[in-house]
Formats: structure tokens, sequence, C-alpha cells
């Protein structure tokens, strides 16, 4: 595994960095997206190949690695957000080859630790600070070879122990998995990986920290083809991320249309709007971080002000905030509201909180706490996704595994794809649905509807009758709304006991249609306004509860769900949703 500790030397064409580092971005993009996952980095090259024609770059310790490691450092001075990514996605892939390599591995990387921490203090210009970490990385590599902890074959009953500052494992002191005495924790042999993974993650950020105070980095900024490269990838970087470059086109968003909104919107901001809808208020941070959202996914500002106003107005239930929309109160809140809009004060045009800060946020006893996946506690959690996944159970195990892992942007992305995912099945049912009750199906349709009942026939579902006519299931009885539940083959005992792997083809579902629209009046010119109306339920959240998703359909949808703040998820949610 490469620590990156000492810069490469040599020529490279430019034509040929900029392809290397474009290779490597691409490939970290893959790679944060699987969180950290070895399955499917594995598959990465399989899967893209565009990484794979170029892949020498992704040889761990060649040249071609560490220049197009080192160029994206560059291009990390452009964007904060882009260093938090470049760390984690870096940190993950050298998770990955940690697991995936021998023992031989790891001992020449502690080995190339050792001797690159020694360049850096003899030929690199360091801070006192980073002086001082390359000084206590020296020596725990040297005890590390010298106790023979990396030659270990039974990690996990030897007695290997070395002493480290705890600054140095600081994930685990979080964790509470090591006890700090003296400032120091012993680090047994079977937490070595964790070790190593950690003074990567310290070594590479105190790198891109020098390197802002490095000279070679004026020279970079003079240098107006080394600025074009790195705003070429920064530029990829966005692109990848998709959020970044979703704006939207108008402020079309009105107040009353906020209610029908809120199944698209992320976890968080959906139980921000549940305690304003049960208690009429919200404390002060949780109001200002509410409304940022709405701004930011469209709402007006004369929008905004008119939803706080029908909130405030109302007689307070609950505890906490008791002011009102009278009074004082009144030009207050008006005054707060338009300021975070840029028209009061410094004219700053403030945008929503990104989910790096609110997953930093936690609940206090009197304010509401930020992302659900960090602050909420497993029960609680899961009352909030319950009504959500439905009868998804398999879903929300997964998504629970993902919060336990501490991976709260993985559990909200597997969040957003179920939601993008099933609001596409729904309406293309519904679509189904209609031109089923209109006559409308084709050759295809008709084979199908007759597979289903011939299915259901076999396994003596009875509920339903067909009608060869119309080519359609009718119910006994017929309701006003219509609704929608798979029909599982019968090999299927139960809908969560079953393979969600489509590749091998081992479950296929159908979907079978077990109530149909009751139309109260026969004027064709109103049928299709008759039927839409009558479609809706009270909440879009139930339309799941009876439909059931499998983690194949959420791996390819997946890929398409990347975002950085909750208005980014609430716009992906539509956008996708709407295809």
């Amino acid at each position: 595994m490469a620590f990156y500790i000492k810069p490469p030397e040599g020529n490279i064409s430019l034509s040929r960095l900029y392809e290397d580092a474009e290779t490597r971005l691409l490939f970290l993009c893959e790679v944060h997206q699987c969180c950290g996952s070895s399955g499917q980095i594995q598959s990465i090259l399989v899967d893209h190949p565009s990484i794979a024609s170029n892949s020498e770059c992704l040889i761990e310790g060649s040249r071609k690695d560490r220049i197009s490691h080192f160029v994206l450092r560059l291009v990390c001075q452009e964007s904060e957000h882009f260093r938090k990514y470049f760390t984690e996605a870096e940190t993950h892939l050298f998770d990955y080859r940690l697991k995936s390599g021998g023992e031989s591995t790891m001992v020449h990387s502690v080995s190339d630790l050792k001797r690159h921490s020694g360049y850096a203090l003899k030929h690199m210009k360091l801070t006192s600070s980073h002086r001082e970490v390359m000084l206590q990385v020296q020596k725990m590599s040297s005890e590390i070879l010298s106790s023979g902890m990396v030659e270990c074959s039974m990690r996990i009953s030897c007695h290997h122990i070395i002493k480290v500052p705890w600054t140095m494992v600081i994930p685990l002191v979080k964790e509470r998995n090591v006890a700090v005495i003296s400032g120091e924790v012993n680090i047994h042999c079977q937490l070595l990986s964790q070790l190593l993974s950690s003074v990567f993650t310290i070594t590479l950020e105190l790198g891109l920290r020098q390197l802002s105070h490095c000279e070679t980095q004026d020279l970079v900024i003079d240098d107006a083809r080394m600025n074009q490269v790195k705003k070429s990838l920064f530029r990829l970087y966005r692109k990848q991320q998709g959020g970044f470059n979703m704006v939207l086109t108008s402020h079309s968003l009105k107040c009353r249309d906020v209610e029908n909104q809120v199944p698209y919107f992320p976890l968080c901001m959906q139980e921000l709007h549940k305690i304003l809808s049960s208690t009429s208020r919200l404390r002060h941070h949780a109001r200002i971080r509410y409304t940022l959202f709405l701004k930011d996914i469209g709402l007006p500002v004369m929008e905004n002000l008119a939803l706080w106003e029908s909130f405030y107005s109302k007689a307070h239930r609950g505890t906490g905030c008791s002011h009102s929309w009278e009074g004082c109160d009144r030009s207050r809140y008006t005054y707060g509201i338009r300021h975070l809009y840029g028209m009061e004060g410094g004219r700053t045009n403030y945008t929503s909180h990104s989910c790096s800060s609110l997953q930093a946020l936690w609940s206090q006893p009197s304010e509401t706490g930020g992302c659900p996946f960090t602050s909420f506690d497993e029960e609680r959690l899961s009352y909030l996704l319950s009504p959500i996944l439905g009868t998804n159970i398999h879903i929300q195990e997964t998504i629970m595994k993902e919060v336990k892992a501490k991976r709260p942007y993985a559990a909200c992305k597997i969040l957003l794809a179920f939601t993008v995912f099933m609001q596409r099945e729904y309406k293309r049912r519904q679509e189904y649905e209609f031109n089923e009750l209109h006559g409308q199906k084709s050759l295809k349709d008709l084979d199908k509807v007759e597979s289903d009942r011939q299915s259901i026939l076999k396994d003596g579902e009875n509920s339903s009758t067909f009608d060869s006519n119309e080519g359609t299931l009718l119910p006994k009885e017929c309701e006003e709304q219509s609704s929608f539940s798979f029909h599982v083959c019968k090999n299927q005992m139960h809908p969560n006991d079953y393979d969600c792997s489509r590749k091998h083809e081992k479950v296929k579902t159908h979907l079978k249609v077990s109530s149909l629209l009751c139309l109260k009046e026969k004027d064709t010119q109103n049928s299709q306004k008759a039927y839409v109306s009558s479609c809706r339920c009270s909440g879009m959240k139930n339309q799941f509860h009876s439909m059931l998703c499998d983690l194949e359909d959420l791996r390819e949808t997946l890929p398409e769900c990347n975002f950085l703040r909750p208005s980014q998820y609430y716009l992906k949610a539509k956008s996708k949703s709407d295809m």
C-alpha cells in the first residue's frame, strides 16, 4: 500500500499526465460510491471499460500511480468539498488494498513508510506539527517491523503490542475500541490494519495542508497549463457528482404544494416538516435549516413567508417555541426570512446546509438534531423508516447496516435510490392500469395479463375473475381507489425470503392488479380526469407498502443518486422520478 509521502520525480507529457489523473478521478468517484465495499470495488474495472483501458495509473506504488495521486492533490486546492471527498476516496482505496494484499505487501508497505518518513524529515520543508507527526510515524513503523506484527499469522490471539500516541488512532479512540493511558494507546496485532489506515489518512491530510505552503504550489499557480488541468479535473468532478449543476430554472414551487412534495424530501427534512406540522413551531436553528432548504428547492420568498405564517398563526401545540405571527414577532420573522434570501442586512444570498454539516450536528435537549442517520438511535430511526419502506424489510436492514458502519451518506443514498425506483414503478403501473381500462393494450400487454391470470389460477388465488372480453383482472368488489401489489411466483414462500440476484433469475415477480378503479361517471370526456383524481391516496408513502423492491433494483439506480445537500437530494428525487 502506497502512503504517498514522497513526491514523484521525472518527466511526463502533459497529455499523459491529464489522462492518468482523469482516470484516477473517475476510479475514485466509483470507489467513493462503493463506500469501501471490497466486492463492488473489484467490479469497477469490469463495469467501466473506459477506466480499465488506462488502469496502469492505478497499479499500486507505480510511478503513474503516484503522479496521478499528486496531481489530484493540486485539485484539492480548488475546493474544500473536493479535499474531503478525495481524502475519503483515497482512504477507501487504501483499505481495499490493505485487505486484498498479502503479508508480503504489508511488510513492503511498512518498510516504505519508514523510509519515506525519513526522507521527508531530511529533505522536505515541514511545519513543526508535520515534522512531529513524521517523527512519530517513523518510530511507529520501526517498532512494527521489529516486533514482528506484520509477519504474524495469529493476529486474533497473538500478544504483539506497540504503544502509539492517541492522536494517531483517533477513529479507534472515538469508537472506544482502545483505552487512552497517559496520552498513549496499546495497539494489539489485530488492530494493525486500523492503525495503518488511520496513519494513511493523517499523512494525506498533512500532505494536503503542507502543499498550500509549498513553494512548488506557487510555481503551479503561475503555470497556465497546470491551471487548465486543475480546472478541467475539477469540472469533471462536479459533473460526476451531478448535484452541483442541478439548478432550478424558476422558483415555481408554491406554499400549497409543499405538503405534496414531502415524500421527495430527505429524511432529515421530512422529520423537520413532521415536527412543524404536529406542533406548528420549530426551534430557531431548525427553522433556519428548513427555510434555507425550501429556498433552495424553489420556494420563492413570498411563498416561504406564507408557509411560516400559516403555521405560526395557529395555536402552539407541544413544548418549545411559543412565539406567534402576530404583533412584533411578525416583523422579526419576516426580516429573518428575507435576510436568508439576501434581501435584508448584508444582502448575502445564503445556501442550504450541506450533508456533512448536518451529519456533524448532534441532537440537543432544546434543539432538533441534524442528520437522522448520525443523531438518532436505532429504534427511532427504524420508526422513521418503516412508513417509507413498508414491507421492504430487507432494504431497511441494508440501510441500518450502513448506519452501524458509520456511513450515513451511503444509508441516505440507498433511501434516495429506493424512492426513485418506487416512484418510477408506481407511475409505470399507473399508466399500465389506465391503458388497461381504456383498451389501449398491445399484444405484449395482453400476453402479460394472460400469463398473470394463469399463474394466479395455478396458485389457487380466486379473489379475482378474468373477463376475456376486456382482458383485465376484475376484483369481486370495486373500490374507489386503485391499489397495487406484487404476485410473487410460487417458488417464493415469503416476500422477504428471496434471492435478490436477478442475474441468476432465481426469482421473478409479476404485477397483479388487485383492484381496479370504479368510475362513477361514464362521461368519456371526463374519464381520464376522474381516473387521475381517484388514484390519489392519502400519501405517497402508503403506495410503497404493497410494492416490493429488491437490492438489484437499487444497484441499478444508485449511480444516479449522488448529492451533497438535502436540496440536491430533493432535486434528484424529483428529476429521476419524473423520467
